[in-house]
Order: C-alpha cells, then structure tokens, then sequence
C-alpha cells in the first residue's frame, strides 16, 4: 500500500512537470517576439522559476523512485 502512494505520488509531479515545461515554452515562445525589456526580464524570471519548480519535481520523482537497497543511509 505504501509503494502505490509513492506512485500516486510520482505521477501528480509528473503531469505538475509536464505542465510547467509548456509554461516554459510558452515564455519561450513570448520572448521570440519584439518585447521591452521590462517585459523580457520578467519572462526571464518566470522561466527562471518555472524550471526551480521544475527541478524540484525531479527531485521528488527521483526520490520516490530510488529502491529501498540503493538507499545511502542505510
């Protein structure tokens, strides 16, 4: 039972992964077009946040996935 809430778990920071890489792309996207620079600074630092955010769903995805053997505190 709790392997499979790990796997609930892995999914919901997935599909929260998934989506923050298309907000990405979407700034990305935004800034391929003329802009002020007030406008690029701020996309620049949503991205910047966005992929924070992305980095800690793949550290949480890697966490639930890490074998009980493989475990260096053990």
């Amino acid at each position: 039972m709790f392997t499979h809430g790990l796997n609930l778990m892995t999914l919901e920071y997935q599909a929260k992964k998934a989506f923050l890489e298309l907000e990405a792309d979407k700034f990305i996207d935004y800034l391929c077009e003329l802009r002020t620079k007030p406008e690029v600074y701020a996309a620049i630092e949503k991205i910047a946040l966005l992929h924070l955010e992305i980095q800690h769903c793949e550290d949480v995805i890697y966490t639930a996935n890490i074998p009980e053997c493989d475990d260096p505190l053990n």
